[in-house]
């Protein structure tokens, strides 16, 4: 009996030992290339439109953002998930945050799509900074940002 209790905890350890090895031999995160941002209007009457320069505070329509990442085949490391972290900031103060994980475990690109919605938005003048990063290892620029202007009410 102990004879087969040692000879199981043997082979235990031996696949164990082979695990961390394996995991030791791994090769680190590939970078990936943040390719774009492109962010549009959504309202009930056009749809989808590009977004303007400039806005009237109250206007009540969300705002869709695309983004797109990559994994080149030039780059060296294992494809593993990142995440693109979106904000919208108004000044220095942030207004809105989502993050999204983004997988793209072979050579190509990946789109990722934001929606912001309107009560989100910044309802004071100024300007409106809508920033996507995207976590590291990225090769640079490892962010975008996207602005318009805020006026009130007239």
């Amino acid at each position: 009996m102990h004879k087969a209790l040692a000879m199981l905890a043997a082979g235990y350890l031996a696949v164990v030992g082979g695990v961390v090895q394996a995991q030791v031999g791994e090769l680190p995160p590939a970078p990936y290339d943040f390719r774009t941002i492109e962010c549009g209007e959504l309202d009930n009457d056009a749809g989808y439109r590009p977004l303007r320069p400039s806005h009237v505070a109250g206007e009540d329509t969300d705002i869709l953002c695309k983004v797109t990442v990559a994994l080149s085949d030039k780059t060296k490391g294992s494809a593993k998930p990142h995440t693109v972290k979106l904000t919208v900031s108004h000044g220095t103060k942030v207004t809105y945050e989502q993050v999204r994980d983004a997988r793209v475990l072979s050579v190509g690109s990946r789109v990722l799509l934001f929606v912001i919605p309107a009560e989100k938005l910044p309802t004071e003048p100024g300007k409106v900074t809508i920033r996507a990063e995207l976590s590291k290892p990225v090769n640079k620029p490892g962010f975008q940002e996207v602005t318009y202007t805020l006026s009130s009410e007239d």
